[in-house]
């Protein structure tokens, strides 16, 4: 099989061993995984995990590719405020909620960093298109409690304030109070009733009404 065929019949970022076996029926399993050994050693495709392969390509399917890497997951915490412009910085390391994996897993790869953690409510998320591929991502108010919850150390005031947040108006306060009670945390309580209070000096709706 010649590669220009190969990319005819495969045209997508990445793909898996499975979906490659049912696609060339024709070929014994044996054949394709040497075929797929020999353009992985000349440059053509990536090894990215046992039985997941990618092209060489931009940077723009990765968001989706995090959530074939380890599945099922979606992107949260860090990368995904980063994504809605809720904080300045840009992200450069997957930051994802899996369903299966232990309390920490990493997968560095020739295309980036994809960090999985476990959660206690694997929910809150969504499906969006991302640079023309589906993709699994937290809502904004889920990406906020995931990046508080796999954080260490208490969420003060001080802290909350160094996140120099932004773009709060994204932030629906009843979901993210909704959400917040399905972590049952004391600590998440905290973080969330101080993040509240630096919400309501922000944006002047949410300041409460004197008595």
């Amino acid at each position: 099989m010649r590669f220009d065929e190969f990319q005819k019949k495969v045209p997508y970022p990445y793909f898996r061993t499975e979906f490659l076996r049912q696609l060339f029926s024709e070929e014994s399993p044996a054949k394709l995984a040497l075929q797929l050994s020999r353009w992985c050693d000349s440059g053509k495709i990536l090894s990215l995990r046992r039985g997941l392969y990618a092209y060489i390509p931009s940077a723009r399917a990765l968001p989706a590719l995090s959530n074939d890497i380890v599945s099922p997951s979606y992107l949260s915490g860090a990368w995904a405020l980063s994504h809605y412009g809720m904080i300045p910085e840009a992200v450069w390391e997957y930051t994802a909620a899996s369903k299966t994996t232990p309390r920490k897993q990493v997968w560095q790869t020739p295309l980036g960093r994809f960090t999985y953690r476990q959660v206690k409510a694997f929910l809150g998320f969504e499906r969006q298109t991302i640079h023309g591929q589906p993709t699994l991502v937290a809502t904004p108010e889920k990406a906020l409690l995931d990046h508080w919850y796999w954080s260490e150390g208490e969420w003060t005031s001080e802290r909350h304030q160094e996140m120099r947040y932004q773009n709060l108006e994204l932030i629906n306060k009843e979901r993210l109070q909704s959400l917040a009670v399905r972590f049952a945390s004391p600590k998440m309580n905290r973080a969330l009733e101080t993040f509240l209070a630096i919400m309501s000096e922000i944006l002047p709706e949410h300041r409460p009404i004197p008595a």
